[in-house]
């Protein structure tokens, strides 16, 4: 087994320097086997993710509550979304070399929620570890980097002998990322368009000096991870150009989602560590004081400082949630709720186009890593709620919407439109 090799430099803050640096270390871990970047285990051998300072790592869930919605909330979500979630593991997460643990599959047009496998789904700790294209979910399988119908009905479709991928701006592609040797960051890096269903893969481009991953797509270039000193920037690149570095000069790890249009991502952040008695005890992350919003296509930027009685905007990492809407219209990001040793956030929506204060979701307190997902036309965020259940919020009307759905602390998240019946 080859381990890709931790990259952050000890922490030089006054937090517990121990803690800080395992989060560091974590935050970029990545497993790879057998000449592709995955890692998994003999069957019948229990495995657990490994944890993540950015989130990704499984949970087994909490026990549940009856799935009752509180009395203002006025009935289920509406099968108007036409919307299936995909979260994902449900219990214990086992791995064997063809499968992983069941995911719950949640057809909100249909009213109906099953339980199934993503086939072949690999134990690692990669990001991104599954994303949503189209209907299609994109994941880490054990042959590579694998697609199949949202609803995970189907058979699965290897698209390259590669577990690194990364989000495309053209619709229905993503991006395969390869490294010398199989290590995350080993140059050169070389990355290829595949089409998800089908057809001839695109030419192979070789990523600048100083680039050590593909974060994603743009319609403006590609987005970079780059080595800028000890630490890893972003840059938006366009082969035969040199890479131009985000303003404000941005770190990986602060990243909150990007889409074609547009980039998120916080500024003015810091390390902190939740206690020893804390629901996620020890647990380090980061907390920005402003979120930036670049449209990278205008060049135009907003920023949203961390809202009145909060510790700072806590950025989810790219490709581990949903946060800006379908049509880039609104963004969705958690607040971190003072005192930060307790681990709490609280969840807060922002227009793009108004550039207005940040409005706190209703009954939208969570622990870290919560995940959200948008639905597929935009209209309702899908967050953890009250009771441990799926919630939805509709920002135009400031509606809230509970289900049954068991939610959340999750890996993975996922929302796609509904297939037709």
């Amino acid at each position: 087994m080859k381990t890709a090799l931790a990259r952050w430099r000890p922490g030089t803050g006054t937090q517990p320097e121990a803690l800080i640096k395992e989060a560091r270390r974590r935050q970029r871990r990545r497993y790879l086997a057998a000449g592709v970047a995955v890692i998994v285990v003999a069957a019948g051998t229990a495995a657990v993710i490994a944890g993540s300072g950015a989130g990704s790592r499984p949970r087994l869930p909490a026990a549940r509550s009856a799935p009752t919605a509180p009395a203002h909330v006025p009935g289920p979500i509406p099968a108007g979304a036409a919307t299936t979630v995909v979260a994902w593991p449900v219990g214990y997460p086992a791995f064997g070399p063809d499968f992983g643990p069941p995911a719950y599959v949640d057809d909100l047009a249909a009213g109906r929620l099953s339980q199934r496998q993503i086939p072949g789904i690999a134990g690692c700790d990669c990001q991104p570890y599954v994303i949503g294209v189209g209907r299609w979910l994109v994941y880490v399988g054990s042959g590579g980097t694998t697609a199949i119908s949202a609803d995970l009905k189907g058979t699965p479709r290897v698209l390259g002998t590669t577990g690194f991928f990364a989000p495309s701006a053209a619709p229905d592609h993503v991006w395969l990322v390869r490294f010398r040797g199989g290590y995350l960051g080993q140059p050169p890096v070389r990355a290829q368009s595949v089409s998800i269903a089908g057809g001839r893969p695109g030419p192979a481009i070789t990523l600048p000096a100083g680039a050590v991953d593909l974060v994603a797509g743009t319609g403006a270039g590609l987005l970079l991870e780059v080595q800028r000193g000890h630490d890893f920037g972003l840059a938006l690149w366009n082969p035969g150009a040199a890479p131009v570095a985000l303003p404000y000069s941005p770190l990986w790890g602060d990243g909150f989602d990007a889409t074609a249009r547009v980039v998120a991502y916080g500024t003015g952040c810091s390390w902190h560590v939740t206690a020893l008695n804390a629901p996620e005890a020890n647990t380090g992350y980061r907390a920005c004081k402003v979120l930036r919003i670049l449209n990278v296509q205008t060049g135009s930027l907003s920023s949203f400082v961390t809202p009145p009685g909060t510790a700072g905007w806590v950025p989810g990492g790219f490709n581990t949630v949903s946060a800006i809407s379908p049509g880039d219209q609104v963004i969705a990001a958690y607040a971190a709720v003072r005192a930060q040793a307790e681990g709490q956030v609280r969840l807060y929506v922002m227009r793009l186009s108004s550039g207005g204060p940040a409005r706190a979701v209703p009954s939208s307190a969570a622990l870290l890593f919560a995940r959200t997902a948008w639905s597929a036309k935009g209209s309702w965020l899908l967050y953890q709620g009250p009771g441990e259940h799926l919630w939805a919020y509709q920002v135009t009307s400031g509606k809230t919407r509970a289900s049954s759905t068991p939610c959340c602390q999750y890996t993975v998240m996922v929302a796609a439109p509904s297939n037709p019946s």
